[in-house]
């Protein structure tokens, strides 16, 4: 059986039923009055085929069992859709508990960014947006950099930042050692990290994915089963739109599910092109086939949605990922430091120039022939 079969049967029907469901229950046929007859409509079919295959399945052929489970996640994922639709107006504008619980310590966080000295407060500003995901305040002439460069994911909050805060954390814990117990200590250290992380920045759809991937891999890892990237990524697909089917109609989680296959499936065969014999070299190689293989999967949809293709991706991320994610730890240290008052000032303007010398070379990128 091909490795990951089993969880494509139940993600794709079910994301096909949350997209059934929005054009029900959407600005579709049946708007928001007929929502309850599709919830009803779709529970009960969904429990109707569930109770099918646990009861019958010892006699239902191979194509049966897959056909039955096939329709049961089609109507489980129009049932969370037209729910989430009924429940959308009443929540509306609500902040969660969670939100309410970490919202004290994210404006602490983003008032210890802002007293940072760093010359210039539009630097303040780029710290603040990429650690905490609040671009409020960055200078418009940084945005549009950014923007135009290709590097605008980059700036929002994503994956990637949390993929930091992620790595970060594993080298820290790894001081533990391989023991049964510490590999329980690092597990929840980790989990509760992300978790207070994502929420404390917004839970934007990107961090929700890429925080279910963390979750998912940690599990794996502590109980000794293999993660499988097809099993990963179909499983967290299907848990993000049965939490919260409404992502599934934003930019940000689009473009983050593509950039994941991206890395699964196109990046490991562009990496395994250039021969590993020199080491400085294979590494620029790596980041260029990652960009490669994230923007041969976005590229079309981030055209259509924002008509924009920056011709110099490449050179835009070879640059742009690795000064921004040395960034992020060296800034959060810098406001630990300075909040206990002995931030030294080498590393208030080493943080300064790496700011100003991102979007210098951002600028420069947008001055290339042929760059919109």
């Amino acid at each position: 059986m091909v490795e990951g079969k089993g969880s494509v049967l139940y993600a794709l029907p079910f994301c096909a039923g949350t997209v059934t469901g929005i054009f029900l229950c959407g600005k579709g046929i049946f708007h928001h009055t007929g929502s309850y007859a599709v919830a009803a409509g779709s529970l009960c079919a969904s429990l109707g085929l569930i109770l099918l295959w646990i009861s019958c399945r010892r006699w239902l052929g191979p194509f049966s069992r897959t056909a039955v489970i096939v329709a049961a996640m089609f109507f489980c994922g129009m049932f969370c859709w037209s729910n989430y639709r009924l429940g959308e107006v009443a929540s509306a504008g609500t902040p969660s508990a969670a939100e309410r619980l970490t919202a004290p310590a994210a404006a602490k966080l983003k008032a210890g960014i802002d007293s940072l000295p760093l010359h210039d407060y539009g630097n303040n500003a780029l710290v603040k947006a990429l650690v905490t995901g609040d671009k409020s305040d960055v200078p418009a002439a940084t945005s549009r950099a950014f923007r135009d460069s290709g590097a605008s994911h980059i700036l929002a909050l994503s994956g990637m930042h949390l993929a930091v805060i992620y790595l970060i954390l594993t080298r820290i814990l790894a001081v533990l050692g391989p023991a049964k117990r510490a590999d329980i200590v690092r597990y929840v250290t980790i989990l509760t990290s992300t978790l207070f992380y994502s929420v404390m920045t917004g839970s934007s759809p990107s961090i929700v994915r890429a925080f279910l991937f963390i979750s998912l891999r940690e599990t794996a890892r502590l109980t000794g089963r293999k993660a499988s990237p097809v099993n990963i990524l179909c499983f967290s697909l299907t848990v993000q739109c049965a939490l919260s089917p409404g992502v599934i109609t934003s930019a940000s989680f689009q473009l983050s599910y593509l950039a994941m296959c991206g890395i699964y499936f196109l990046y490991p065969p562009l990496k395994n092109l250039y021969p590993a014999n020199v080491p400085v070299l294979k590494k620029i190689w790596d980041s260029a086939a990652m960009s490669i293989a994230c923007q041969a999967f976005t590229g079309p949809l981030a055209y259509v949605l924002f008509g924009s293709a920056p011709l110099y991706f490449i050179i835009t991320n070879l640059i742009a990922i690795p000064l921004t994610s040395a960034l992020m730890p060296v800034a959060l240290a810098a406001v630990v430091l300075n909040s206990a008052g002995c931030c030294p000032a080498l590393l208030t303007d080493g943080i300064a120039w790496c700011c100003e010398f991102t979007v210098w070379c951002l600028d420069v990128i947008c001055s290339l022939p042929g760059q919109q």
